[in-house]
C-alpha cells in the first residue's frame, strides 16, 4: 500500500496521471477533476497538484506540499498557508524559452512597425510611412531576474541591445546582462531604456509597482513589454501614458482584468500589441512543466529537497545566485 497521497485538480494534467503514478510505488495519485471531488479526496493528501483554493488547505489534515501549475502561486499565500509547514513549489524554468520568445515578438511587433501595418492591412490600406527602427544599439530594461527574465536579458542581448536589469537578488550580472541594479534605482534605469520588458513576480511588494510615475520617467519612444502578470502594472496609468504619447507602446500579454473587457480602450489603440495571456501555450512548455511534476513527486517519496521551493513570507523563489 502507498504511502502517500498525491491529488491531482482539474485542468490537462489529469492527463498525466498514469506517468505521475509511475514516479513512485510510495505516492498513489488521484484524479479531482471537480471542486466536489476535491474537498472530498485533500482531506487525507499528502500532496496537492493546482493551486488550491483556500477552503480546501482549510479541511487538509497530512498535507505536505503543493505543486503549483505554472510559475504564479500568489492565489495561495492566504494567511493559513503562511503559517504552515506546508511547502509550495512552482514550474520555474519550464516557460523560459517560450515566454522569452513570446516577449520578444511583442519588442518586434513594435520595433518594425508591424502593429500597425496589421491595422493597415485590414484598411486596404498600402503605406510605407509607418515608422521603424533599428533594435541593434539601443538599451533594455529587465525588471525582475528569475528564470524568465534571464533568458529574455540573453533574447535581447543578441540582439545587439544594452541590458539593464532590476533585481532584489542579484548581486552580480548573469549573461546577457551589462549592469544590475536595486529596485531603488529603478527610475533611473527605466530613464535610460528603449525597451521595458516586465518579468517580475506577483507580490503585495509588486503589485502596481509600474504607475504613472515610472512612465514619466521613460522616454516618449519607449515600449514596455509585460509577459508576467498583470496587476504589476497600473493598467488605467498605462492607457492614461499610451494615449497622451508619455511612452511610445506597449506589448500585454497579462492584463489587470482577464478575459480583457469589451470596453477597454487597448482593443483598439495601434500603439498596443496584445496576446490573450498564451505566452507559456507549446506542447514544450507542457511537456516540462509535467518533468517538474515528476522529479518533485520522486523526490518527496524519496525525502529529498524538493524542486523550485517558494520563500512564502517573501513571495518569490529564493535563487541561490
Amino acid at each position: 500500500m502507498s504511502k502517500y497521497k498525491a491529488v491531482v485538480m482539474s485542468g490537462r494534467w489529469l492527463d498525466w496521471i498514469p506517468e505521475l503514478q509511475e514516479a513512485s510505488d510510495d505516492v498513489h495519485v488521484v484524479r479531482a477533476p471537480t471542486h466536489e471531488v476535491l474537498m472530498r479526496e485533500v482531506i487525507d493528501a499528502d500532496v496537492v497538484i493546482g493551486r488550491l483554493p483556500h477552503e480546501a488547505f482549510l479541511i487538509a489534515k497530512k498535507l505536505r506540499y503543493v505543486q503549483s501549475i505554472g510559475v504564479g502561486f500568489e492565489t495561495m499565500l492566504y494567511p493559513e498557508m503562511l503559517a504552515s509547514d506546508v511547502q509550495i513549489t512552482n514550474t520555474a524554468g519550464a516557460y523560459d524559452s517560450v515566454i522569452s520568445e513570446h516577449a520578444m515578438a511583442h519588442v518586434l511587433a513594435f520595433s518594425r512597425g508591424i502593429v500597425r501595418q496589421e491595422r493597415n492591412r485590414q484598411k486596404r490600406i498600402w503605406s510605407r510611412e509607418v515608422p521603424v527602427i533599428q533594435l541593434d544599439g539601443l538599451t533594455a530594461c529587465v525588471l525582475g531576474l528569475g528564470s524568465i527574465g534571464r533568458t529574455i536579458a540573453k533574447r535581447l542581448k543578441a540582439f545587439g541591445l544594452t541590458v539593464i536589469a532590476v533585481d532584489v537578488q542579484a548581486t552580480s550580472p548573469p549573461e546577457g546582462v551589462d549592469r544590475v541594479v536595486k529596485p531603488d534605482a529603478m527610475l533611473a534605469a527605466l530613464g535610460e531604456s528603449d525597451i521595458v520588458v516586465v518579468a517580475l513576480p506577483h507580490t503585495p511588494a509588486t503589485e502596481g509597482i509600474i504607475n504613472a510615475r515610472c512612465f514619466d520617467h521613460m522616454k516618449k519612444s519607449a515600449l514596455i513589454v509585460n509577459i508576467a502578470r498583470g496587476p504589476l502594472i497600473n493598467q488605467p496609468d498605462l492607457i492614461d501614458a499610451l494615449q497622451k504619447g508619455t511612452i511610445a507602446g506597449a506589448g500585454l500579454d497579462v492584463f489587470e482584468k482577464e478575459p480583457l473587457p469589451e470596453d477597454s480602450p487597448l482593443w483598439d489603440m495601434d500603439n498596443v500589441s496584445f496576446t490573450p495571456h498564451t505566452a507559456s501555450q507549446c506542447d514544450e512548455g507542457n511537456h516540462n512543466i509535467k518533468q517538474i511534476f515528476i522529479d518533485n513527486l520522486k523526490r518527496f517519496a524519496r525525502g529529498e529537497k524538493l524542486l523550485n521551493v517558494i520563500d512564502k513570507e517573501k513571495g518569490y523563489l529564493v535563487r541561490s545566485t
